[in-house]
């Protein structure tokens, strides 16, 4: 901090967040051009990733000027939004599918956005405001079916779209929130447990999940399960990545890329195509880039002036450590295939939108470390 008590530039901003927010949004729009080259609708698909792009800035600078502690106080009307956009596919009229899962906003015959993606952040926010309550302690079992609740709201109603992939991705967020909050850890086992449980029983009942949603995660123990399905995408996906050597076959080409062997190459994918193109030295360069991106959420969150501001930057960093770690895992098999992008690679407005505006918090608490 300035000697002044002037903030300078240097005090709000965190540049090495900025530079690795902008070097990865850079190196997706690269890769989505190359993902889309081939396909008939490549410029559209490409002009609305750029206007994803440019609508992003618009919430991460606002984000970053205004005052998170601020927010607390918007933690009832915020999960009132929360669960409106959640249930608003479902309103008939309103909701698109696509992938099976009814999770488009679309009006007029026009997609507009996935509201599960903004929803990410107001859940964020209100499970900051709600654990922040507790002081850094949640030990009674009161306080823990209070924060059960919270959780489960969400994620219920997402798993009825279906839509397993960002169901986890809530939960996730949840479980690194409540390792900065103090959950006990006893408690941490029993999730685990009710956990598989859960699993196991949405595997074996006839639903909620669709039949193709089961074979995806049955084929992450069986890849022989569904060869002309999850199994076929498994298969291209690692011969994608293999065939890319340590250089690369270079960007735009690739006979699993061009000839549409990679299944959601643009989209789901998308690390495949860049394995094919740009082999192991790409892939450590991207995850180079997110490990810069982690490790600036996880200084702001231990540099948070409070407990709220360091569940919010935990929050974002679990959030995007899971759905690395999947997409990244599922690619090359070491994961269950659920569908989740990957953080500023995968083509999408409403993700990019999203992580761009998680960008903005993080500024927000990093700038507001020493005061107002």
């Amino acid at each position: 901090m300035s000697t002044s008590g002037v903030k300078t530039v240097t005090d709000r901003l965190h540049f090495g967040l900025l530079l690795a927010a902008v070097a990865l949004a850079a190196f997706g729009t690269l890769m989505v051009w190359s993902a889309t080259a081939g396909m008939l609708a490549h410029d559209a698909m490409f002009k609305r990733h750029l206007i994803g792009l440019a609508l992003g800035l618009l919430p991460l600078v606002g984000l970053g000027m205004s005052d998170y502690q601020k927010w607390k106080n918007w933690a009832g009307p915020l999960m009132i939004a929360l669960a409106l956009l959640i249930v608003s596919p479902r309103i008939p009229g309103l909701g698109a599918s696509a992938k099976g899962a009814t999770s488009w906003l679309e009006v007029a015959g026009q997609r507009l956005f996935q509201p599960s993606e903004p929803a990410k952040l107001l859940f964020i926010v209100v499970m900051a405001a709600m654990i922040a309550e507790f002081s850094g302690r949640i030990d009674q079992s009161r306080d823990v079916l209070r924060v059960a609740g919270y959780i489960a709201l969400p994620v219920v109603l997402i798993l009825v779209q279906p839509d397993l992939g960002t169901g986890l991705v809530f939960v996730a967020i949840a479980m690194g929130m409540l390792l900065v909050g103090g959950l006990a850890p006893r408690y941490f086992a029993i999730a685990a447990v009710v956990g598989i449980v859960a699993i196991g029983l949405l595997l074996a009942l006839p639903g909620p999940l669709e039949a193709y949603q089961k074979d995806r995660l049955l084929v992450f123990v069986d890849p022989s399960r569904d060869p002309k399905g999850a199994g076929y995408n498994l298969a291209q996906s690692k011969i994608a990545i293999g065939s890319g050597g340590v250089t690369g076959k270079g960007l735009g080409a690739g006979s699993q890329s061009n000839l549409n062997f990679i299944p959601e190459r643009h989209t789901d994918f998308i690390f495949s195509v860049l394995g094919e193109q740009l082999g192991f030295v790409g892939a450590v360069i991207l995850i180079g880039l997110f490990l810069a991106l982690l490790a600036a959420a996880l200084s702001i969150s231990t540099s948070s002036r409070d407990l709220f501001g360091a569940l919010i930057a935990a929050g974002l960093l679990a959030m995007w450590l899971f759905q690395i770690v999947e997409n990244i895992g599922m690619t090359v098999g070491m994961m269950p295939i659920t569908g989740i992008p990957l953080p500023f690679m995968s083509y999408g407005s409403s993700a990019m939108v999203t992580n761009l505006a998680g960008v903005g918090m993080l500024l927000s608490v990093w700038s507001r470390r020493y005061g107002t």
